[in-house]
């Protein structure tokens, strides 16, 4: 598939990521918003095009929250919209603004994810309504357990241990010590992911994400306009977003792909790949992997093409990811380190747009040109993958 026209990320703007943030939600958002154009080196009067990413108003505890943080973003007067697609909602966010660009509504974007999960009353009772409402919710499943649901079937199907998804967390966490917006940025090893609390085998609390806070913007650009606005720029090579099933249930043993083999994720990548004119994410430089618990990293592997899905133990084994390989795997700490649900896939692809602009700080791995970003949502059926080059 041809896109017609060129986009590039030419501005990234974070905040950063906490446990809970006392600033109001307008605040933060204005916050990401303005330094994201300043790294772009425009003003707000030049952007044609906000869309908001913002997870439901239960899990934000917050009544129609687009009220007042679109306006902080500065949509008034301006096309824009709303976005919740759940984990993929900053990404979802970023590629609506794409789709508006490509049929050109403007010339440059903005796209913010946004999330205020700590104002919320009850962040479980939330998630846990994710899951089909005839069939499965009944039994009792969370986001946890369905997270051990996949982690166990992936150990009967592949051989994966729980020590083997220390050593993947042990990395992620060495990464976020670089990063100074992560939430986590203490070098947890292997020996203390493996003595951390049991949430649900078998998940530790190591090998989850945080509960997180915080806003990430980014700046998008037709051809034309990133050429005027003569900052470093990320272009978008490919990418892609499938939907699978609802039902988990569904997914389990079906020719094209079983509950583990991330089907979406896998599609995804085929058709970005294919347009960006690369074989796999292996010959990338990074790699940010949207995956709240460790195992759901390694699920991604295949998908991905590093490898067979049955030799995804033996990558891990080897060391695969960290800073001295490549591609080099998370080195924002990925969301290891800060999972803001209604941002993070927006996160991934700012991290990506970082690094490939040579911008990325203290964690710029060197001489980066070529980034994939993924996005998962729901219960593992909304993927998303988005390729990067510096030109």
């Amino acid at each position: 598939m041809s896109r017609s026209r060129e986009l590039a990320i030419i501005g990234v703007g974070q905040t950063h990521y906490r446990r809970r943030h006392e600033s109001s939600t307008p605040e933060l958002v204005h916050q990401a918003v303005q330094a994201a154009l300043r790294d772009a080196g425009i003003e707000m009067r030049d952007v044609d095009i906000v869309i908001g990413g913002f997870a439901p108003d239960g899990l934000a505890g917050e009544n129609c929250p687009d009220k007042s943080f679109l306006p902080a973003a500065g949509a008034v007067g301006r096309w824009s919209m709303r976005i919740n697609t759940g984990g993929t909602t900053g990404i979802a966010a970023a590629y609506a603004a794409m789709d508006l660009l490509e049929a050109r509504y403007g010339d440059i974007a903005i796209a913010v994810g946004v999330e205020r999960m700590a104002q919320a009353v009850n962040v479980p009772a939330v998630f846990n309504s994710i899951f089909d409402p005839v069939y499965e919710r009944d039994t009792g499943l969370s986001t946890i357990s369905m997270g051990a649901l996949r982690a166990s079937r992936m150990m009967m199907k592949w051989g994966y241990t729980a020590e083997l998804w220390a050593q993947v967390a042990a990395r992620n966490y060495a990464h976020a010590t670089r990063n100074p917006l992560a939430q986590i940025t203490r070098p947890f090893t292997a020996d203390e992911v493996l003595a951390s609390r049991m949430l649900a085998w078998p998940i530790r609390q190591l090998d989850a994400c945080p509960i997180s806070e915080g806003v990430c913007a980014v700046v998008l650009a037709g051809a034309e306009a990133a050429q005027r606005a003569g900052r470093p720029a990320a272009w978008v090579r490919g990418r892609a977003s499938f939907t699978d099933t609802y039902n988990m249930g569904d997914r389990f043993d079906r020719a094209e792909g079983d509950l583990v083999d991330l089907l979406t994720l896998r599609k995804s990548a085929q058709r970005a790949f294919a347009e960006a004119g690369i074989p796999s994410a292996a010959v990338a430089d990074v790699v940010e992997i949207h995956a709240p618990f460790t195992h759901a990293e390694t699920m991604a592997y295949a998908p991905l093409r590093f490898c067979a899905a049955k030799d995804g133990p033996d990558l891990v084994a080897s060391g695969f990811g960290g800073w001295e390989s490549r591609p080099v795997v998370n080195p924002s700490g990925g969301p290891q380190a800060a999972n803001p649900v209604g941002a993070t896939a927006l996160v991934r692809l700012a991290e990506c747009a970082l690094q490939v602009r040579r911008t990325a700080g203290e964690h710029q791995v060197r001489n980066a040109t070529l980034a994939v970003a993924t996005g998962q949502g729901g219960a593992s059926q909304f993927s998303t993958c988005t390729v990067l080059t510096v030109a």
